[in-house]
């Protein structure tokens, strides 16, 4: 049942791109390819693919950028539609239509002036693009820098202000678009833009791409409505994707090439580029530096990507990886994904970007299948790193690394340093009869040497150990999988096993959430999907002791796994 629900869902979702493209909502031909192993590969409708994905992701946001009259604002529109089932009326009067003049109170809310002359209370109207889980911005560059301050406040935190009232719109999905040859426009900031999840930069339609758009119906004279637009999803289905998507899980080189990237756009061998130095200084920080080659990364990247934009990688990587029905998160998303995803929230040296003739988005690409080489020649030395760092790998590792850290940043200032630290016989003692105490589920061996573990190592390297300790922790799990109606109806039952977190368990069936329950060595982690009767609950269990007894009493009243 939960199965055929997911199918159900992800059926929905490509029906709606087919449309897009049947239909020619947004006529654009250009693909995202998409390569997954040398045998398997996606091609895909770029614009509408990547339109589509931004719903996939909770408060999923997302900047178009491209010409006016190109049909942006339309298209999203008309998403709302079919995504979040809302009617096509009521999505046009939530949108904002940005120019200079846009006051705080027009976008916002105003004050109820009867109630505050009758009664003296002020009460506030808030505007439907505030109360709209479909939110659409068009133009947002014409934005004031104070109509920007307001923006900024709801993506940032989903909370919306205005005089001492305050709107939590902490679901929602969001568009904005930019018409960069637009007069009357004000600069986005780098914090504002790295708020948006994602951009996509669209080019003019090709030659046969406007002849098919000669052929298309007048909707001037037919109109886009609820009828000729269907609705597919609901918002309760679309926050039930949100949630499958979240727990699709990363491959381990995905999860590395993450982490590689991050560093690859963010490191600098004599300075933090955080701190903004970089911007001002680049070349007189680069010059002399041994690491300022015409093929290293760290010299074109002025500002790094922040951590918010490692995460949406992630996130986004994850919900396109659900779309297509895949298990984990493969490399290869990862790689396709990242452009989009950064591009727009990082400086890099304009002589760099001139090699691309002004083009950010190609330029970015370029760095990114960059890092994509160095990350597969590094590989290796990750894999070996990683097996030092949980006491089963060879410290003959450290040789490799030294002599590879002239030549590669990352090894120099992430790799090699860390993998000095871990190797000191101290840490590798500790890290080894742990992994065989967890072996063997010795719960009182286990919780001696973390005691022994909190007094003999640093801090830095004891935060490491603890890194492994939960890899081990939860290596030794079980996940059940039920539906919300049959969680719902056996709730009574598990209370009465975990009579200390009742509390807890209530919240699971009062919205979609993820909740977790700790355990003397271990934990329970509850997720529930949505509220509808066939939506999926998982519980994990995982630990040692307690967590084992608890598995047990689970196992008795959902079967086994």
């Amino acid at each position: 049942m939960i199965k055929k629900l997911e199918d159900q869902l992800r059926e929905k979702v490509w029906k709606a791109i087919e449309i897009i493209e049947k239909e020619k909502f947004f006529i654009h031909s250009e693909p995202i390819n998409i390569q997954i192993s040398s045998e398997k590969n996606y091609s895909l409708p770029m614009v509408s693919t990547l339109v589509v994905l931004n719903a996939l992701v909770p408060r999923g946001t997302m900047i178009l950028y491209g010409g006016y009259g190109g049909g942006k604002t339309t298209l999203v529109k008309l998403l709302g539609r079919m995504l979040a089932g809302l009617s096509i009326r009521d999505l046009e009067a939530s949108i904002i239509r940005a120019h200079p003049q846009l006051t705080e109170e027009k976008m916002i809310g105003r004050l109820d002036v009867g109630k505050l002359l009758k009664e003296g209370m002020e009460n506030i109207v808030w505007r439907n693009f505030i109360q709209s889980f479909w939110k659409i911005i068009d133009e947002i560059n014409r934005l004031s820098p104070s109509a920007q301050d307001v923006i900024f406040s709801i993506l940032s935190e989903g909370i919306a202000k205005y005089f001492d009232g305050i709107y939590e719109t902490k679901s929602f999905v969001l568009y904005a678009t930019i018409n960069p040859r637009d007069v009357g426009t004000y600069p986005l900031g780098l914090p504002f833009l790295d708020r948006f999840g994602i951009a996509v930069p669209i080019s003019s339609p090709s030659f046969d791409e406007i002849s098919d758009l000669a052929e298309t119906q007048d909707e001037k004279l037919h109109e886009y409505d609820d009828i000729r637009v269907p609705a597919i999803l609901s918002v309760e289905e679309l926050k039930i994707i949100w949630n499958l998507a979240s727990r699709v899980p990363l491959t381990e080189e995905a999860r590395l090439f993450i982490s590689a990237l991050a560093r690859e756009f963010s490191l600098c061998a004599r300075t933090k580029k955080e701190i903004g130095a970089f911007l001002q200084l680049a070349e007189t920080i680069c010059r002399g530096c041994h690491f300022n080659t015409e093929n290293a990364i760290c010299n074109k990247v002025f500002a790094p990507i922040s951590v918010r934009a490692t995460k949406d990688i992630a996130r986004y990587s994850r919900a396109l990886s659900w779309l297509l029905g895949l298990d984990h998160v493969p490399l290869g998303i990862v790689v396709s994904l990242s452009p989009y995803i950064i591009w727009h929230r990082i400086s890099l040296s304009p002589k760099f970007i001139e090699t691309f003739y002004g083009n950010a988005f190609y330029a970015t690409k370029h760095l990114v299948d960059t890092a994509l080489r160095s990350f597969i020649r590094r590989l290796p030395l990750y894999r070996g790193f990683m097996d030092l760092e949980n006491g089963v790998g060879e410290i003959t590792i450290l040789n490799v690394l030294r002599e590879s850290s002239p030549s590669d940043l990352i090894i120099a200032m992430d790799l090699y340093p860390n993998a000095e630290v871990i190797s000191k016989p101290e840490y590798q003692s500790l890290v080894r009869e742990l992994k065989a105490a967890f072996s063997k589920k010795n719960l009182d061996k286990v919780k001696s040497i973390m005691k022994k573990a909190k007094e003999s190592l640093p801090a830095n390297v004891y935060g490491r150990f603890m890194r492994v300790f939960e890899r081990f922790l939860k290596q030794n799990s079980e996940i059940y999988e039920i539906t919300f109606e049959k969680w719902h109806n056996k709730l009574s039952i598990i209370k009465q096993i975990l009579t200390n977190s009742k509390e807890v368990l209530d919240r699971t069936i009062s919205q979609a959430r993820l909740e977790k329950i700790s355990l003397d060595m271990g934990e329970i982690v509850i997720h529930t999907t949505g509220m509808l009767p066939t939506a999926p609950v998982y519980i994990e269990i995982y630990g040692l002791g307690e967590a084992e007894k608890v598995k047990q009493k689970i196992a008795e009243i959902f079967g086994k796994k």
